[in-house]
């Protein structure tokens, strides 16, 4: 009797026997690293297409990581990383001869508002005190053009009219407003239902001004030629978190992605819900036209030579291959 076993601890011993070789028969799943450069809404399919399965449905483990969009560039380059989400910075990088490219588009319409202190009620009574100072993240990147835009539109010089100055992220510049250390912001949604809580006023929505590409899926030559399944793979659950965003059967699912993501109340998520949707393209492209925006945006920043070609900043060939898998429009 003592050196038996039992039937029923001989069937347990066969049954973990079985799944230790179903665990070893599981293909392992690749990690891929995303940098991306805030909390914002260019970003949201990424972070459904994780939460949803759509990265473990590819085989893959989608790792976000926040990095500022300059450094994330050098990321990418030195295989730091595999995938940045920051448009704008890909695309003058690559206009520049640096060897990467957009694969994707995420978010095609600037989701921004330029929101004030209580004392301006318009965009071109901002002119009236003494260099009013506006704060954006970063100066030279996409927010920083999307102002001055916004400025121009309005009748104002916004190199002489006002103050461009870094203020921080969101949740920071925000602040800074409230406090009167700066006197107007450019945000993202949601970020303009909290600034109406704060009493602020929302001078203009930067979406019915001007359609430009803020989000994206970049990467380099080399992954593109190497591993053009990965590439593939990573389009496609992107594509997937897109879709799923824009279903409006699934608006709670997405709500509660939106209240863990930007930190946010739901009440909040909801407001932004239905104007954050219509960021997104569907098929992961944009017109040629917005492309072309981009463009001139990179080449008023300096630097880059007129006349530079869209096939040097992006390659969309994965992608149509995507769409005709997935059955979307290219």
């Amino acid at each position: 009797m003592g050196g038996s076993i039992g039937p029923y601890a001989f069937t347990l011993l066969v049954f973990f026997f079985t799944l230790s070789f179903h665990v070893l028969d599981l293909p392992a799943q690749e990690t891929v690293k995303i940098a991306y450069p805030s909390t914002s809404y260019s970003t949201m399919p990424i972070v459904v297409a994780r939460r949803e399965g759509f990265f473990s449905q590819e085989g893959l483990i989608g790792q976000l990581i926040q990095i500022r969009p300059n450094i994330g560039i050098t990321a990418l380059v030195n295989g730091e990383v595999d995938f940045a989400t920051t448009q704008g910075s890909v695309v003058r990088a690559a206009a520049r001869g640096i060897p990467i490219k957009s694969v994707a588009i995420i978010a095609d319409r600037p989701v921004y508002f330029l929101v004030a202190r209580p004392a301006f009620n318009s965009v071109a009574s901002l002119s009236a005190k003494t260099k009013t100072v506006i704060g954006v993240n970063s100066l030279g990147g996409s927010v920083h053009m999307i102002t001055k835009e916004i400025l121009v539109r309005h009748g104002l010089n916004p190199d002489k009219d006002v103050a461009i100055i870094v203020s921080g992220d969101n949740q920071t510049s925000l602040q800074a407003v409230q406090l009167g250390r700066i006197d107007a912001t450019l945000i993202p949604i949601p970020w303009q239902t909290q600034a109406k809580k704060l009493g602020l006023k929302v001078l203009s929505y930067a979406g019915d001004l001007v359609q430009l590409p803020l989000g994206g899926l970049g990467t380099t030559e080399r992954l593109i030629q190497k591993k053009p399944e990965l590439v593939k793979k990573v389009i496609r659950a992107t594509l997937k978190g897109t879709a799923f965003i824009r279903d409006k059967r699934n608006k709670e699912r997405v709500l509660e992605a939106m209240t863990q993501w930007f930190g946010i109340a739901h009440d909040v998520a909801n407001d932004s819900y239905e104007q954050m949707i219509l960021a997104y393209p569907i098929n992961g492209a944009t017109s040629t036209e917005a492309l072309k925006k981009d463009l001139d945006i990179a080449q008023q920043l300096g630097g880059i030579p007129a006349g530079v070609p869209l096939s040097r900043v992006v390659d969309f060939q994965l992608l149509r291959e995507v769409q005709k898998e997935l059955g979307l429009p290219n």
